[in-house]
């Protein structure tokens, strides 16, 4: 199973999708193997299909609940249902209550909420406890820079974010967001264009995610989105 992640960090995403198909025909009932269904599913903007890999884990182990509960309401950010996101969160921290991802999802959804003062000191909280987990410090910028801290959002996106967000496709495209909020187009783009190398091919949310208002009709951005045409077609 971690062969998957490993092909998705090589950009080798057709392999991952060959890996995931062949496990699924030999351990139906692995719950590790729904866990990566969900999240190719994921990645590949199939919201629904995901859901149900996910909610499948859970039968399968109901001690699961707490990884089901914020990726779940991870792809429920994406469909902007934020009081879904919220109560499946409620349900893993209910289980975990500091569990850094139930709280680093909470603070996104109260980003796109509009309460990014809030969404900033939940994961400065989590920082404080885990200052190694800088996957997560473009989503604090990105909560600076709503409340005008621009200085202090571009401190977040330091080299060790930048290392992080080289070979994991999810923060990659943080990154990318996070300069696209601040202004910087030629970097947001470039990370753009590495989270989708990485097998982040998630074109419905990169078309709607709020973060990319003054891009998205940038013709690099709109090539991008036809690379990921192009390249599921491909596959």
């Amino acid at each position: 199973m971690h062969m998957v992640f490993i092909f998705l960090a090589r950009g080798e995403k057709s392999r991952a999708r060959r890996e995931v198909e062949r496990l699924n025909r030999e351990a139906p009932n692995e719950v590790g193997v729904h866990f990566v269904k969900g999240t190719l599913h994921r990645l590949d903007g199939e919201y629904p299909e995901a859901l149900r890999e996910f909610e499948r884990m859970l039968r399968l182990n109901p001690a699961e609940r707490v990884v089901v509960s914020y990726n779940r309401a991870r792809i429920f950010i994406y469909q902007r249902r934020y009081e879904d996101a919220l109560l499946e969160l409620d349900q893993g921290a209910a289980t975990s209550p500091d569990h850094p991802l139930v709280k680093t999802f909470r603070a996104f959804v109260l980003y796109y909420l509009g309460e990014a003062e809030q969404g900033a000191a939940l994961l400065r909280e989590v920082l404080a406890r885990q200052p190694k987990l800088d996957g997560i410090r473009p989503i604090l910028a990105m909560c600076l820079s709503a409340q005008g801290q621009h200085s202090e959002a571009r401190r977040e996106l330091n080299e060790r974010v930048r290392e992080t967000a080289e070979a994991d496709h999810d923060v990659a495209y943080w990154l990318a967001a996070a300069y696209a909020v601040e202004g910087e187009r030629e970097e947001a783009l470039r990370w753009l264009a590495r989270a989708i190398e990485l097998g982040n091919e998630n074109r419905i949310w990169f078309e709607s995610d709020p973060n990319w208002a003054t891009l998205r009709s940038d013709p690099d951005f709109q090539s991008l989105m036809r690379k990921i045409e192009a390249g599921k077609a491909a596959n």
